[in-house]
């Protein structure tokens, strides 16, 4: 998910505040849908510093071209000439995105604005809901890239979007916690 203002120097703005240690509010780019039902416009994501290497299902920023991409980490991959590289994909994107050098991680995203209100993406419900989705991910982008030759991977994106904008309106609030808007300044603790 493409976010506002993403130039270089959003990704510098963006990277300097998670190297001195503070979060990073970043709204959502007006009609990206790529991660949605979680996010869409006007929603936003609270970046923190990516303490050690990241959980299958959490949400990082990435820079990707000249942008900020918000999308759902699956796991660790190698390229095909043997790289070590982390898979991702937004939850709407029926393809997994190219394969992404750690380097370009900038954060994971701790908290989530949707509809003005923020919810937690950490403890046991916001994890394991985080680890479904991933899950979720790998099996859909596997089963659109088989349905690819005979011309079914269109329908195979609508079963897998329909059944996230099913279980995400459900899920989401029952897993995940409400919080107070996460402070703009000072040391980054994860909400």
């Amino acid at each position: 998910m493409p976010l506002p203002d993403a130039g270089p120097l959003s990704d510098v703005a963006v990277t300097a505040a998670l190297e001195a240690g503070r979060g990073a509010l970043v709204t959502i780019a007006p009609g990206d849908t790529s991660m949605a039902p979680l996010l869409g416009t006007g929603d936003a994501v609270w970046v923190v510093p990516l303490p050690a290497d990241p959980r299958v299902g959490e949400v990082l920023v990435f820079r990707q071209q000249e942008y900020l991409v918000v999308h759902r980490y699956l796991g660790r991959a190698v390229t095909s000439g043997g790289t070590p590289c982390l898979r991702t994909r937004g939850d709407r994107r029926n393809r997994l995105d190219p394969p992404l050098p750690p380097t370009l991680v900038r954060g994971r995203v701790a908290a989530v604005r949707r509809r003005g209100a923020w919810s937690d993406l950490s403890g046991p419900g916001a994890r394991a809901f985080a680890r479904a989705v991933a899950a979720h991910a790998l099996f859909w982008a596997a089963a659109g890239n088989a349905a690819r030759p005979v011309g079914l991977d269109r329908v195979v994106a609508r079963i897998d979007a329909a059944l996230l904008t099913i279980a995400v309106p459900v899920l989401f609030p029952l897993l995940h916690r409400r919080i107070p808007a996460p402070a703009p300044s000072g040391p980054s603790k994860t909400p």
